[in-house]
């Protein structure tokens, strides 16, 4: 057992100091081989795989994850163009793509957050100073820009952090949006009083559209009516005329034209269940007394038909 642990040893100190001179970079990771503590644009590793290097003190190695991480600013009140408070909440998708100057820039991924939150709070309060309330939240969908802020902000964070850190914003946005209670009533009072204002208009522009209907219909009903009344009394007039050639048959036989309307007369009496107590003398119920019947039996059963049928003949011709 004794004869092997110099060679334990020896492949101890060997494996050490592989560990020593070796590193490796993986597949989501960049690397910056620092030597005697300074980094040169140059010492910049991007491919991975395992690499060799002098040991501490002479070289270090610093690496740094390159895949995307997710920062959300701290919620905060920002003063838009008309002087009213929003909150506005952000998210932003970053990543490293020169390790150089990120690692130049920050001493820790910590305080590169850090300062990419005070980039994102300076841009986003100077983006939403130029832009009023209604723009932010409103009923009207054509009024409101919130796509436009959203993507204005992400490009002007994205153009600063690129250019002073090495940093990629590969995706921003708008995550809430909302307003302080202490405005929030006056807003909804102010959208309210907007919206009612809205409502009379329509209501006035539906009561002016339905009195130009109703006037319409009116007029239409004005001339209907008035073509009836025309129609009605050429009817009319056409009736009378036809009235006035029969009572000109009357004429030739006035007993005739007493005895029809004494028929008439009690017909409209007598349209009900009547009973009805009148003295025979009096007209039409004289037609009840034999004795004062202007028609005699004789006279009815010939002369009477005659007499109808040449009334009867003028308004058949004029009909």
């Amino acid at each position: 057992m004794r004869r092997f642990q110099p060679i334990l040893g020896g492949i101890v100190l060997l494996i050490l100091a592989l560990y020593a001179c070796t590193y490796q970079v993986r597949f989501s990771e960049v690397a910056i081989v620092k030597t005697f503590g300074r980094a040169e644009p140059t010492s910049v590793i991007t491919q991975p795989g395992l690499r060799f290097r002098w040991p501490w003190p002479i070289q270090t190695v610093v690496t740094y994850d390159q895949r995307v991480r997710l920062l959300e600013d701290r919620t905060e009140e920002t003063t838009t163009a008309d002087g009213k408070n929003i909150i506005v909440t952000t998210y932003a998708g970053w990543k490293i793509t020169d390790p150089f100057k990120f690692h130049t820039s920050f001493s820790t991924e910590e305080d590169a957050e850090n300062r990419l939150r005070t980039e994102i709070k300076a841009e986003k309060k100077a983006l939403v100073g130029q832009y009023n309330f209604s723009q932010f939240i409103s009923t009207d969908a054509g009024e409101r820009k919130l796509d436009e802020i959203e993507r204005r902000m992400g490009e002007q964070v994205s153009a600063t952090v690129k250019k002073n850190y090495g940093v990629e914003i590969a995706m921003f946005g708008i995550k809430r949006l909302s307003v302080p209670e202490s405005v929030t009533q006056a807003i909804f009072e102010s959208m309210k009083k907007a919206q009612e204002s809205k409502a009379q208009n329509y209501v006035k522009e539906g009561e002016a559209q339905a009195a130009i209907i109703v006037s319409a219909a009116n007029a239409k009903q004005e001339r209907i009516m008035s073509a009836a009344r025309a129609k009605a009394k050429s009817i009319e007039s056409e009736a009378q005329a036809a009235i006035g050639k029969i009572y000109e048959s009357y004429n030739e036989h006035p007993e005739l034209r007493m005895f029809l309307d004494k028929l008439n007369a009690l017909a409209e009496t007598l349209r009900e269940r009547t009973t009805i107590i009148l003295d025979t003398t009096s007209p039409p119920v004289d037609l009840f007394d034999p004795e004062k019947r202007l028609l005699s039996p004789a006279r009815q059963g010939a002369g009477l038909h005659e007499a109808l049928d040449k009334a009867s003949k003028p308004a058949q011709e004029g009909q």
